[in-house]
């Protein structure tokens, strides 16, 4: 460990070369050293973390979307650019990933839904402010998800911050309201379900609705389906169905849903991605039910919600 006199001088030295803009010969000329020394002092000086350098790339950076956030109502609006390795659905978790250390703090706690954009925040992470972890809703049972990705996600998540973590071990919907029944008492399950009444962010997505659009509707009976026809629903969100002017509305299907809900979204901070491009009116649907705070999305989504909005 370099004594205190050393640091000192490390410390001098690259204030005066970093935000100074002094050359090392001068630097060496003033404190009476020699070129090569003062490039090892440099050198040191990164080595202890006395200088942090950070890049950033504009080619990945997400574009504020001022005037869409105000005309939606919300805090912010992020464009996010595809860069040409990636899906879109990594891009979107990518600009998530930035955004949430700004929005979360040591001794907070964070709720994050499982989705197929989400998925992706591991790739992108790599420590989080000491946070507890919640889960909010574990996945679909359909082919490409499982309960073993959704705890993985989770647990992910919770070794970057060091907190607590509430894993919702359950799919998100299952077959009938009396085994949804059965398995919120269980003590893992309704730890979660209890968790998630005190968020301070939540991380969620938006989905489309109706065939082709939403991988839930799939799971409804027809009876269900024809309850959400009737209501008008255009939009979901961790199981949550809403209609375009922002409504709850009820199908039958929320008796077989485990996971947040609506009243506990909306008194988190809820950075919410969507990946739907076709379905602007989810997005405006979600806005207007109160559980959007940040929005993520594409550039072709942003025009097409402002195409709406217009309409």
């Amino acid at each position: 460990m370099p004594e205190d006199s050393d640091l000192s001088l490390m410390a001098a030295l690259a204030g005066e070369h970093y935000l100074d803009g002094r050359s090392k010969v001068e630097l060496a000329r003033t404190h009476g050293l020699s070129r090569f020394q003062v490039a090892r002092l440099l050198d040191q000086a990164r080595d202890e973390g006395i200088v942090r350098i950070t890049i950033v790339d504009p080619t990945q950076a997400g574009q504020g979307r001022g005037d869409l956030a105000a005309r939606l109502g919300i805090n912010s609006v992020t464009v996010v650019p595809q860069r040409s390795d990636e899906t879109m659905r990594s891009a979107l978790a990518r600009q998530v990933a930035q955004i949430l250390p700004q929005r979360v703090h040591d001794g907070g706690r964070l709720g994050v839904a499982w989705s197929r954009t989400l998925m992706h925040l591991p790739e992108h992470l790599d420590a989080l402010p000491r946070v507890d972890i919640v889960q909010l809703v574990g996945p679909l049972s359909a082919p490409g998800s499982s309960t073993a990705a959704s705890s993985t996600l989770i647990h992910t998540l919770g070794s970057y911050s060091g907190g607590q973590v509430w894993p919702l071990p359950t799919p998100l919907i299952v077959d009938s309201p009396e085994v949804a029944a059965a398995l919120r008492p269980l003590e893992e399950v309704s730890a979660a379900l209890e968790a998630a009444a005190s968020l301070d962010v939540a991380v969620v997505a938006i989905g489309g609705w109706g065939p082709g659009a939403s991988t839930l509707w799939g799971r409804m009976g027809e009876q269900e389906q024809e309850r959400a026809r009737a209501a008008g629903v255009v939009s979901e969100c961790s199981g949550i169905l809403m209609d375009i002017e922002g409504n709850v509305a009820e199908s039958g299907m929320e008796d077989r849903v485990i996971g947040v809900r609506p009243e506990q979204l909306k008194r988190a901070h809820v950075i919410a991605v969507a990946a739907a491009v076709e379905h602007p009116e989810a997005v405006l649907a979600a806005v207007r039910a109160g559980v959007v705070d940040d929005l993520v999305l594409s550039a072709e989504l942003a025009d097409r919600l402002s195409q709406e909005l217009d309409g």
